[in-house]
C-alpha cells in the first residue's frame, strides 16, 4: 500500500510538472525595411551655399505618393511637389508636378503593355513627349527609347547597371558613349522603391538600379559611403579628380514587419 500511494503520487507530482510546460511558438522572422525619408543635396564648391532637400511620404501601404524638392541658392529658392497616383494593380498611372520649376514636364502619364512601358512628358507651352521602356524579366530597363536616342542597359547578377550605353536610334548596334559602374555590396537607399518605375528612371533625371551603390564610374567619379548598422548610406561624398564635389545626406523611416 506504501508502495502504491508512493507510485501515485509520482505519476500526479510528473503530470502536474508536464502541464505546466508551456508549448513552443514558432518564431516569427521579421524584416526591417527602411523608406528613404529625405535627401540633402549640399554643393561643395560653390561660392555661396547650394543645398536640395527632397523628401519622400508614403501611403499606409508603403507606397510613394509625394516627392517634394526645395532648392535653395543665392540666387534661386523654389519648391516643387510631384504626386505619384496609382490604380487598383499598384502600376503607377501618373505623377502630376506642381510648381513651375525644376523640371520642364508638369506632368507624367504611364501606360504598360507586357514588359513596353510607355512615359509621356506633358509641358504647359510644348507638344508632347514620350519614352519606350522595355523592362526586363525583374522589372529593370533594359532599353529606353526616345525621339532620336536610346539607352541600353546590362546588369550583374545582383541586379546593378553595370553598363549603360547611349546609341542613336539610326545606328542601335553601335554606341556613341558607355559608362560603366561598380557597386559596394551594401543597400541602396533606394531599396524598399526598387518597383516604383518613376523612382527608377524620371525622379532624378538618371537610370537608377535599387540594389547596391555605385562606387565609380569612367567619368572618374568616385563614390564614398558611410553606412548605418544595417548597412544603408547615411551619407554619400561625390569625389571628382580627388576633390569632394558634393554631398548627399539620406535620412529613413523604418518599418518592421513579418516576414512573407
Amino acid at each position: 500500500m506504501i508502495i502504491l500511494v508512493a507510485l501515485m503520487g509520482l505519476m500526479a507530482s510528473c503530470k502536474k510538472e508536464g502541464s505546466s510546460k508551456k508549448p513552443t511558438q514558432p518564431q516569427v522572422k521579421k524584416d526591417t525595411l527602411y523608406f528613404l525619408k529625405e535627401m540633402v543635396t549640399t554643393e561643395l564648391l560653390t561660392s555661396s551655399p547650394v543645398t536640395k532637400t527632397e523628401s519622400f511620404a508614403y501611403d499606409v501601404s508603403h507606397r510613394l505618393t509625394k516627392h517634394t524638392v526645395a532648392y535653395k541658392s543665392a540666387s534661386q529658392n523654389f519648391t516643387v511637389s510631384f504626386k505619384i497616383n496609382y490604380d487598383d494593380m499598384g502600376k503607377i498611372t501618373d505623377v502630376v508636378k506642381t510648381g513651375t520649376q525644376y523640371y520642364p514636364w508638369n506632368k507624367l502619364t504611364y501606360f504598360y503593355s507586357g514588359n513596353v512601358m510607355t512615359t509621356v512628358y506633358h509641358y504647359p507651352e510644348s507638344p508632347e513627349d514620350s519614352v519606350v521602356t522595355t523592362l526586363n524579366s525583374k522589372g529593370y530597363a533594359e532599353r529606353v527609347v526616345g525621339k532620336q536616342q536610346q539607352y541600353q542597359l546590362i546588369y550583374d547578377t545582383d541586379g546593378n547597371i553595370t553598363q549603360r550605353g547611349l546609341y542613336n536610334n539610326s545606328d542601335p548596334s553601335t554606341p556613341t558613349f558607355v559608362d560603366n559602374f561598380r557597386y559596394d555590396k551594401k543597400n541602396s537607399p533606394f531599396k524598399a522603391l526598387k518597383n516604383n518605375l518613376y523612382v527608377l528612371y524620371q525622379a532624378f533625371n538618371d537610370i537608377y538600379s535599387p540594389v547596391n551603390n555605385r562606387i565609380s564610374d569612367n567619368n572618374l567619379q568616385l563614390y564614398s559611403y558611410t553606412y548605418n548598422k544595417d548597412g544603408y548610406p547615411t551619407q554619400m561624398v561625390v569625389v571628382q579628380s580627388s576633390v569632394a564635389v558634393r554631398k548627399i545626406d539620406y535620412t529613413y523611416t523604418v518599418v518592421i514587419q513579418n516576414k512573407n
